[in-house]
């Protein structure tokens, strides 16, 4: 019976030690930060900074603008695609590879929350990286590392 509770206790302030170690919104798979700047200023920088870096951005897709059609009122929210078409080339040239194009193009999203601030999430692809295998492996590994160099100066670390 001691025993028992003394499992008990130990489990409980183990989870409960995890859960105060664990960032609010970050996921194994997904990171969030504050932006510096407003949405418009956000989306304008990422742009830039991807640009600098090989990649074009096919398309942003306006959230509140499409909730909005649909009678539902959200809070400013875009998602913008970029693609840097060296890397997407890398995963669809190779049939053992390809499934991944379901990751492609990467995305990320800017949108305000409901104290005013704008925030920044996307797919955190260094540790995507580590769940993959050969030409993918090394492409999403890259792309974490081009997506730490776009947020850099964007978004509070």
């Amino acid at each position: 019976m001691r025993t028992k509770v003394l499992r008990n206790v130990t489990w409980g302030f183990l989870l409960a030690l995890m859960a105060a170690c664990t960032p609010t919104n970050d996921t194994a798979i997904l990171v969030e930060r504050e932006s510096n700047f407003n949405m418009e200023e956000t989306l304008e920088r990422i742009q830039n900074a991807a640009g600098e870096l090989g990649y074009t951005v096919p398309i942003v897709h306006d959230m509140q603008g499409n909730m909005a059609r649909n009678g539902i009122e959200v809070l400013p929210a875009q998602i913008m695609e970029l693609c840097h078409g060296a890397r997407a080339y890398e995963i669809l040239k190779s049939d053992k590879d390809r499934y991944n194009q379901a990751m492609l193009p990467c995305r990320v999203a800017v949108y305000e929350k409901e104290d005013g601030k704008t925030y920044v999430s996307w797919t955190n692809y260094a540790h995507f990286s580590q769940l993959e295998h050969g030409i993918s492996m090394e492409v999403f590994r890259q792309v974490g590392s081009d997506y730490d160099e776009i947020m850099q100066g964007i978004v509070k670390e």
